[in-house]
């Protein structure tokens, strides 16, 4: 069900698109590998579901078999991404951007490298792999260059391959599926950012509230606190530090519930106040402090409505490099927002105004430009996902989620420094005068629209720009470059 799901999706969303020129240079050469792979794949006539072919034997893939690759990364662009789910993406369809795969070890208490794998047929292996390190010849030098596939391009590729080895989207051994929330959230970092390099942090391996049952058990929020110091001094030096992190990605975080749910699935005995609960949480705290306020990093994290200093101790916290985000919707309306949120803003506010409730805790809103039920209701530039493989490319089609909104404002995060580079390639990365440029304080204007609830909104978010809507401007790098036409 996810399959046909995902593939129908697709389908139908890019079928309502309109058509694109596309002018990149490699877009050439990408036409090429496709018609011929396609005809490749019909000529051997592979059929996994079929008939038995070589390039349907299953094959193991480590992370460590490849290799991250320096030259097709811009290494002002490295991102950390604290998700799951990850490991297709990691191991073969953009093995050479990922600099490094970490877990965390409870035993002590630090995050170490790790070595993913994913079982798939001989064909995925080699389809991934050939996406991950193509090479074109350039026209001027004659020389071979690496090249970024937009998966814009790939969809012929994609049918063909579905077709053949409709068994990849799952792993061959243990049968869970690639299609996973970190597997949506990477990919559309790796999509809209072609020259960005990642490094990984595998959050199914950090739940330190079971993992450390015993001092949730005995309430000890002390050593459990302890325990974290240790962990974030390990997520600074071995992690951010040691790669040159610029940008955090997380689509996750920590709250009362995640305690509470804790100690039942712990088992632990007697009851568990709230306020005990919210010093366990806050135990947790510094993690954050090293996510959220570490001098040459900016952080983004999907936000929470309704926010509150009790249930939600670690979201209300105003770290200085963190920017809590959430999505909202203007459905088929096509917005006037300036690119970063000074103008326009207020006629959305007025016309949305239920979209932006609980906003006391949430830096940035983002339009997502599609029906919270009807999927298929959209604007002019909703936002887009590619599939699993990174080879389908359309609107939407999830329910709009923070988890979601953090890659979109990553990427404009991204695309708004690039332009800096642009005019002083010399420029120092600061994450303060970026959050400041992406984020003014410049909306303390009524526009004309007086009411309570904008008096409200104004007040609460301290005249800061905070309804944006950058996919109408198509801030982010894979436009910028000119991957797609506009």
């Amino acid at each position: 069900m996810v399959k046909l799901s995902i593939v129908s999706a697709l389908m139908f969303g890019t079928s309502s698109l309109p058509a694109l020129s596309f002018s990149h240079p490699t877009k050439v050469f990408s036409d090429e590998y496709v018609t011929q792979t396609v005809d490749w794949i019909s000529q051997e006539g592979i059929q996994c579901e079929q008939s038995a072919h070589t390039m349907c034997d299953t094959t193991h893939v480590e992370f460590n078999d490849g290799a991250h690759d320096p030259a097709r990364v811009d290494s002002r662009q490295t991102v950390l991404v604290l998700d799951s789910g990850m490991d297709l993406a990691s191991v073969l369809r953009y093995r050479s951007r990922i600099k490094a795969h970490y877990s965390y070890d409870v035993s002590s208490q630090t995050f170490v490298e790790s070595n993913p794998s994913v079982a798939i047929s001989k064909l995925g292996k080699k389809l991934l792999t050939e996406l991950d390190q193509f090479q074109y010849t350039d026209f001027n030098t004659q020389q071979q260059k690496p090249g970024f596939l937009a998966s814009a391009w790939l969809r012929d590729l994609a049918l063909a391959y579905g077709a053949a080895a409709p068994a990849d989207t799952a792993d061959h051994v243990t049968g869970v599926t690639h299609f996973s929330h970190g597997s949506k959230v990477l990919g559309y970092l790796a999509q809209h950012n072609p020259k960005a390099e990642f490094v990984l942090i595998d959050t199914a391996s950090f739940l330190p509230l079971l993992q450390h049952k015993s001092l949730v058990c005995d309430k000890d929020h002390d050593a459990l606190s302890s325990y974290m110091q240790t962990a974030a001094s390990s997520l600074r030096t071995d992690v951010i530090d040691e790669h040159g992190v610029e940008y955090v990605n997380y689509s996750g975080g920590f709250t009362r519930s995640h305690v509470q749910q804790a100690w039942l699935r712990n088992e632990c005995s007697g009851n568990l106040s709230d306020s005990r609960a919210q010093k366990l949480l806050e135990s947790l705290k510094p993690v954050y402090q090293t996510l959220f306020e570490s001098p040459n990093t900016l952080g983004i994290q999907s936000g929470k409505r309704d926010a509150s200093n009790n249930a939600d101790a670690l979201d209300v916290i105003e770290y200085v490099n963190r920017i809590r985000v959430q999505p909202y919707t203007t459905e088929t309306f096509d917005t006037n927002v300036s690119v970063y949120g000074d103008s326009g803003w207020q006629h959305v506010f007025d016309k949305f105004k239920s979209e932006f409730d609980g906003n006391q805790s949430i830096d940035m809103y983002v339009n997502f430009g599609y029906g919270r039920v009807n999927f298929f209701q959209r604007n002019q530039t909703p936002k887009m996902t590619s599939d699993m493989f990174g080879m389908q490319y359309a609107p939407d089609w999830a329910l709009l989620s923070s988890s979601w909104a953090a890659p979109v404002v990553t990427s404009h995060a991204i695309n708004t420094q690039s332009k800096v580079y642009e005019v002083n390639p010399h420029a120092v990365f600061s994450p303060n005068l970026l959050k400041n440029q992406l984020i003014s304080y410049n909306c303390y204007n009524y526009g004309g629209y007086y009411s309570w609830s904008l008096y409200q909104f104004i007040r609460n978010g301290s005249n800061q720009c905070r309804i944006q809507d950058p996919l109408k401007h198509r801030s982010d790098e894979l436009n910028r470059l000119g991957y797609l036409a506009q």
